[in-house]
């Protein structure tokens, strides 16, 4: 930043400051008067409201408190007593009706005739004498000083709004309980008023509202039981403050309200504060103020946002923030205009330095001076400086002339060393990693000698279990072979045995085939001898009828026919004997008959059993060839491997002896390979050694060729600058 800047920036903080916190001190003590003052007049609106709302109440108050104890209101006899209530009424804008209700819930009203079958109580249909009296013992106020009054205290209510059961308006019940002559509440006494007439009286209380706290504020009638009674809002379509309850058919508690108003709301009313303040869901603070309306079991409550009940504070805020800027503006020009003025001389300086140190290097260039001020003095300084400058330059370039030389010849035997150094580390890292190699591959070798003395042993005795397996085998193979022999002579006997079976069955199924065509025969033979004995049974039968004709004829002749009646009785008895006779036979035929059928089966089920018993001696007998077959092609194979089993065997011993040999020059070769072992850890080991010492030689000689290249550039540079200095 120039310095004509600063000087401006402290000139203005000269000027301004001082003033900025007087400014903000009067303010700050003028918005503690002013808070002190809006919330009085906050909460003295708020009681001024009740108040009003408190006398609007006053007159209607004492009518219902003075009639309830007069005796013949609380002898409950309406009719006597409606006449002068009724004039009241009439003088009086505010009361809508005098109500008298009964234990019961039962009621009169002074602006409804009633039922006359119920004595003038108030029923939904005063002309339908069935239509029973209305109720209202669910009422609040009939709870509060009926239901729940049970010591019978003498109280006087105001009710929740509510809508009335006989003309359906908006209303409020001012109600005080009749004390019998026996002591307990017989009733209550009431007045009510319309909900448009409470609102009227509410809105000439609160009628400077917009212009004394804005647009946002919310006044509230509260009934002590949280209900609420009446709510002016400000309404943005109307463009003033409008009612919410009274005027409409609504009605709602304080629990409706936004859950922080609502908390706010009923802590002012359980802890008695007279204000308050709480945030909203958006973090704004909002002032509650609040008093009891007296004579009633109302509470007004008046809430208000935070930022217009402290608007005029704003308002100073704002003026103080407007006229401190517009003093800021105006002292920061004219402190523009003095810090020019003082630092033009210092600027003439500052443009003949940045000539020289714009230059080439030019250490003759002199400052002109003129004047006897302090700036005069900083050129003579200067001139001065750039004389001592000048020799101290003369003598750097001297010097670095003689470092070049030096760090050049510093380099190139540096170089050189490294180029040495470089090949000998080269060859020593080509020895240690053939030296590396050489040990691995003794290593690898030996572990490779050790397995194969391993398995030249595991050999031996495997040669060893050879020739006895060998052994072995030959002669459970010639043992096999004598087996084979003893089984194809057993074939050979059972073959000879199988045809001789074949030929016998194949005899036995001709003989049963002879034997079937007998069978067949007899068969025959008998069913003709079945038809003979039928034809003789059909003679027989004949005969007797023959008999019995004959008898009937000798009946017929008498005396004379005695003889021929002897005859056909002998005869008939000889024909029935014949017809037993036939009978028995028949029996006895066609059981032969059926012996013959079961014969000609069972011989046709022995001839396919003949037939079967055949095939599988066939069957068998070319299973017995064949196995034959094979047995002596077995027999010739095993005779092979006997003579292949002699030949190994002479192998096998072959091989063992062979292998003995190699097992003996195995552990002559271990021991020299443990001795080239430990010969190659060795080398292995110098060679490491020699390779880290080249490579700290190494790593020496690169940070002394580093240190020599970057003192080099340096001193290169530093040449370069005397020599851009004009000496």
């Amino acid at each position: 930043m120039k310095l004509k800047r600063k000087l401006g920036i402290i000139f203005v903080l000269i000027a301004i400051l001082p003033y900025v916190v007087g400014m903000i001190i009067i303010t700050l003590a003028s918005s503690t008067t002013i808070k002190a003052n809006a919330d009085g007049y906050f909460f003295e609106y708020t009681r001024n409201v009740a108040n009003t709302v408190s006398n609007f109440f006053a007159a209607e108050r004492g009518y219902v408190e003075a009639f309830s104890q007069y005796p013949e209101i609380r002898s409950l006899n309406w009719s006597q007593f409606l006449p002068a209530l009724q004039e009241i009424e009439a003088k009086n804008n505010k009361i809508d009706s005098f109500l008298l209700v009964r234990r019961d819930g039962a009621y009169y009203r002074s602006d409804n005739p009633g039922n006359p079958a119920f004595g003038g109580l108030v029923s939904p249909d005063n002309e339908d004498p069935d239509s029973q009296p209305t109720d209202l013992t669910t009422r609040d106020y009939f709870q509060r000083l009926v239901v729940n009054n049970r010591l019978s205290i003498k109280q006087t209510v105001f009710s929740n709004p509510n809508l009335s059961k006989s003309t359906g308006k908006k209303q409020i019940v001012l109600a005080s309980n009749i004390i019998g002559t026996s002591g307990i509440t017989a009733g209550l006494f009431a007045v009510t008023i319309e909900g448009p007439v409470l609102d009227a009286a509410i809105r000439d209380a609160t009628g400077n509202l917009e212009t004394q706290f804005g647009r946002r504020g919310e006044l509230f009638l509260i009934s002590d039981d949280g209900a609420l009674v009446a709510h002016e809002k400000y309404d943005r379509e109307k463009k003033e403050y409008t009612e919410l309850i009274l005027t409409s058919e609504q009605t709602a508690t304080v629990s409706n309200l936004d859950e922080t108003l609502a908390g706010a709301i009923q802590t002012m009313l359980s802890e008695k504060h007279a204000v308050m303040t709480y945030q909203d869901a958006s973090r704004r603070t909002w002032h509650v103020a609040g008093q009891a309306i007296a004579g009633t079991n109302y509470f007004v409550v008046f809430t208000l946002p935070e930022s217009d009940l402290y608007s005029a504070i704003n308002n100073i805020w704002k003026s103080v923030f407007v006229i401190t800027g517009l003093t800021f503006f105006a002292v920061l020009g004219i402190s523009l205009l003095l810090g020019r003025r003082l630092t033009r001389p210092l600027i003439d300086t500052a443009n003949t330095l940045k000539n020289i140190s714009q230059g080439s290097g030019d250490l003759t260039y002199r400052i002109s001076l003129s004047g006897k001020d302090e700036i005069t003095d900083v050129g003579k300084y200067f001139n001065n400086f750039m004389e001592t400058l000048h020799g101290m330059i003369t003598e750097v370039k001297d010097d670095t002339a003689t470092m070049s030389r030096l760090s050049d010849e510093l380099a190139t035997r540096a170089k050189s060393i490294n180029t040495d150094i470089g090949a000998i580390s080269s060859n020593v890292s080509d020895l240690n990693f053939q030296t590396e190699e050489q040990s691995a591959s003794v290593t690898e070798t030996s572990s490779t000698i050790h397995e194969i003395a391993r398995n030249i042993e595991s050999l031996t005795q495997q040669i060893e279990g050879q020739t006895a397996g060998v052994n072995e085998s030959s002669a459970a193979i010639q043992q096999m072979v004598s087996n084979i022999n003893s089984i194809t002579n057993n074939l050979d006997r059972a073959g000879s045995g199988f045809e001789s079976l074949l030929s016998a069955s194949r005899t036995g199924r001709d003989s049963m085939q002879n034997v079937r065509e007998l069978i067949k025969d007899v068969s025959n033979q008998s069913q003709h001898l079945l038809e003979t004995n039928e034809i003789v049974d059909a003679i027989a039968s004949q005969t007797n009828l023959l008999a019995m004709n004959a008898a009937i004829e000798a009946a017929h002749a008498g005396e004379a026919g005695k003889g021929f009646s002897v005859v056909s009785d002998e005869i008939r008895k000889l024909a029935e004997s014949s017809s037993e006779q036939s009978r028995v036979i028949e029996t006895a035929l066609k059981k032969v008959v059926g012996t013959i059928d079961t014969i000609v089966d069972a011989s046709a089920h022995a001839d396919e059993a003949f037939e079967s018993v055949a095939k599988q001696i066939n069957e068998a007998n070319g299973l017995v060839q064949e196995i034959r077959m094979a047995m002596k092609e077995q027999n010739e194979g095993s005779r092979q491997v006997l003579e292949a089993l002699d030949e190994i065997q002479n192998i096998t011993v072959q091989i063992r002896d062979g292998s003995l040999e190699m097992n003996q020059g195995a552990d002559m070769i271990l021991k020299e390979m443990t001795r080239l072992e430990d010969i190659s850890l060795k080398v292995q080991k110098s060679t490491q050694d020699i390779a880290r010492s080249s490579d700290a030689i190494t790593t020496a000689i690169g940070e002394i060729t580093s240190v020599t290249e970057r003192n080099l550039g340096a001193v290169n540079s530093l040449t370069k600058l005397a020599e851009r200095f004009k000496t």
